[in-house]
């Protein structure tokens, strides 16, 4: 089904809603340079772009176009992830350099907080739902989570479940000696589920995505597992291992559906797999919960480096981009191909959906261009 003709089958696309693609711009400054967008988000009409440049472009979509409108410029390293709240206003950026600036759309010469990260937690982040608090994730396998109100750091939680107050993270970050021997004592003890090491459990974060209802959060790592955490607990319902190739898999993107039960991933291995994260959290306790439902379907030709759920319950699609090149919608209901997109000419490295009502989607990469999907009116 991922090799399927170019724009998918005509019942398929009879029978579901479908985007178009009406514009495409270039980073003319990146494109000059051979440099990529690494990274895009979407607030409202406004659409970010992060590269290995000081700056995050923000592009404004009018009469279905997007136009450079402003620039958010902090520092002197790139960005490694872009995030946008759901109140449309705040802008969190991961740094190369691992601190997280947070900004402010309404006022963006300049920015409204900083918060005190480092390279191995921050190299991914997401907002919680109520844009009070983000949780951040890199090299360490930890998440920390950042109270935004106070710009301080919160609670950080181990890959086993172990929790450090913010003075240990700060100890941590002058280089003092923590005690990683009590985090990683388990070693060679089966998992959550008893199906791989808790070595693969500590692995790096390459990705995270948090429910919209906001019982969960979803990380992908680099093992090809995907680790699933109660946000109100803050404890770990289980890990399971997702993608699979010879060596490894990272999980490089996650999203959850609209309905906040299945928990979508794309990995180095070309698949999409779909996990019933809401059904396994679910189950009562930690002795009886067994391996969660899993489905997995080849996707691409290459490594799939991002996964976006349409926010429209009406309309139960992802996008789904690659090294390949390529940009897929699929409906995951049945896990087939509703388009294939070839307007890239390089690796696709990101996409976002319009937040709410998802009338448009995004997606950039290694050709620095940028592309708008609009909906079609059925």
């Amino acid at each position: 089904m991922a090799d399927g003709a170019a724009n998918g089958s005509s019942s398929a696309q009879d029978s579901h809603p479908s985007w178009e693609m009406t514009h495409k711009v270039f980073d003319e400054e990146l494109r000059a340079a051979g440099a990529a967008i690494r990274t895009v988000a979407c607030s409202g009409d406004a659409v970010l772009t992060g590269s290995s440049r000081p700056v995050v472009k923000v592009w404004r979509m009018a009469e279905g176009k997007l136009a450079e409108a402003g620039r958010l410029k902090r520092g002197a390293v790139g960005s490694s992830c872009v995030e946008a709240s759901a109140d449309g206003n705040t802008v969190a950026v991961c740094a190369d350099d691992g601190s997280i600036v947070l900004w402010d759309l309404r006022d963006p010469e300049h920015h409204v907080g900083e918060l005190e990260a480092s390279v191995p937690t921050a190299w991914k982040a997401a907002f919680l739902p109520g844009g009070r608090h983000l949780v951040s994730g890199g090299t360490s396998g930890a998440l920390c989570f950042w109270d935004l109100r106070m710009n301080r750091l919160e609670s950080e939680i181990a890959a086993d479940g172990a929790g450090a107050s913010s003075s240990d993270f700060l100890r941590t970050k002058k280089g003092e000696e923590v005690d990683v021997k009590r985090r990683r004592k388990d070693l060679g003890r089966p998992s959550r589920d008893g199906n791989h090491s808790e070595a693969d459990k500590s692995s790096p974060i390459y990705s995270l995505a948090a429910s919209r209802d906001g019982r969960l959060l979803g990380c992908g790592r680099a093992s090809g597992g995907i680790s699933v955490l109660r946000l109100e607990t803050r404890e770990w319902v289980g890990d399971v291992q997702a993608h699979l190739a010879d060596s490894s898999a990272p999980v490089r993107a996650l999203s959850f559906d609209h309905g906040s039960r299945l928990l979508l991933s794309g990995g180095d291995d070309s698949h999409v797999c779909m996990v019933d994260a809401a059904g396994w959290a679910r189950q009562s306790s930690a002795a009886s919960r067994g391996r969660p439902q899993l489905e997995r379907f080849p996707a691409h030709k290459g490594w799939v480096t991002s996964v976006s759920a349409c926010p429209d319950p009406l309309r139960p699609v992802v996008v789904t981009t690659s090294s390949d090149a390529g940009v897929k919608l699929w409906d995951y209901r049945t896990r087939s191909l509703i388009c294939s997109y070839q307007d890239h000419t390089d690796c696709v490295f990101a996409s976002a959906f319009a937040p709410v009502d998802g009338r448009f989607f995004v997606t950039a990469g290694a050709d620095a261009m940028l592309g708008l999907y609009v909906a079609k009116h059925d």
